[in-house]
């Protein structure tokens, strides 16, 4: 006689279960990953969705937050605000965010996000090459601070505490950073 627990799992049901709280955990981990990367940050000119071009290059001599992100991922609209304040607050110290959506291509969507949240910051029209030329971005938000040398100084993925990010991007202002 076997016990219910043995043959639950050895029956058909549990695999999925087990598979699926391998995929939950492994999406969990690449959200909240955090590595120092280095380089230089690839020259790269997208439009915007008011139809301008706008070039991020290794010699822009500013601090810069590009952020990766897609207008059904709600960590990423979460987001948002803090970036707007960092924008705001930074902008005079040669600071600014920049943002890359990578799901609206048409800018439906974006526009009115861009409207309700008061972005002040640019929003690029990106592409999987714009991505692939990134590493491959397989979380999103994914953001990386770019420093005034134009070498990549973080890769954040997943949403992040606003005071974290902030104390980052003023250890990248300072003049150590």
């Amino acid at each position: 006689m076997q016990k219910p627990v043995y043959q639950f799992l050895t029956s058909a049901g549990f695999a999925p279960v087990v598979l699926a709280l391998l995929a939950g955990s492994l999406l969990l981990s690449a959200c909240q990953e955090k590595r120092p990367i280095s380089g230089k940050v690839p020259t790269v000119a997208l439009k915007s969705y008011s139809g301008e071009t706008f070039t991020l290059a290794g010699d822009d001599k500013e601090v810069t937050l590009l952020v990766f992100w897609a207008t059904w991922c709600q960590p990423c609209l979460m987001e948002v605000p803090t970036l707007v304040k960092l924008h705001e607050k930074y902008r005079d110290r040669n600071f600014r965010v920049v943002s890359i959506n990578v799901d609206d291509p048409e800018g439906q969507k974006v526009k009115s996000i861009a409207r309700d949240f008061g972005i002040n910051y640019p929003v690029l029209i990106g592409n999987e090459d714009i991505m692939k030329q990134f590493g491959g971005i397989v979380a999103l938000p994914t953001s990386f601070l770019i420093g005034r040398d134009g070498r990549i100084r973080e890769k954040l993925q997943g949403l992040q505490p606003e005071e974290e990010l902030e104390h980052m991007v003023t250890e990248a202002l300072s003049p150590a950073g």
